[in-house]
């Protein structure tokens, strides 16, 4: 189908596609909060996802038990965070929720292999561009039924 419902306010999302993958778009007014976005369909192999998952449960594990500390491993508490039980795991660069910027550089461990290897495959076969690498990384992982309020991402 080609218009899907949902988003802003039950506007429709208009879905395109190209060889590189599907595109969206979503009009609020004159602009489309959606340009840009591609999505890519086996991206990466059945494997290395279950992989992937594996790494992200093993690292919210291991900062619930205080192997890893604050910043590298956030856990959304108090009456603020009703409805969002969110887990964050930060490498590579800080980001600080509270003044939504960057932080300092150093305050969290580098990328690990497996974050490495992403890289590495998501630029080597095009689905990111070869002139910028990405240096940092922030994880999020949601309970079923937790949400976040319409932000922007900086």
């Amino acid at each position: 189908d080609p218009a899907l419902t949902g988003g802003v306010s039950g506007k429709r999302v208009e879905k395109g596609g190209t060889r590189e993958g599907a595109t969206f778009s979503l009009k609020n007014g004159k602009v489309d909060i959606l340009q840009g976005l591609v999505m890519h369909e086996n991206a990466i192999t059945e494997e290395f996802e279950n992989d992937l998952i594996s790494f992200v449960q093993t690292q919210c594990d291991r900062g619930r038990n205080g192997e890893l500390k604050k910043p590298t491993y956030l856990r959304a508490s108090g009456a603020r965070s009703q409805g969002n039980q969110r887990e964050a795991i930060m490498y590579g660069g800080f980001f600080d929720f509270n003044r939504a910027r960057p932080g300092k550089r150093g305050l969290v461990p580098p990328f690990p292999p497996i974050l490495d290897k992403l890289v590495n495959h998501l630029m080597d076969n095009h689905y990111l561009p070869s002139d910028v690498r990405p240096d940092s990384c922030i994880i999020n992982r949601y309970d079923v039924g937790d949400c976040i309020p319409p932000h922007v991402d900086h």
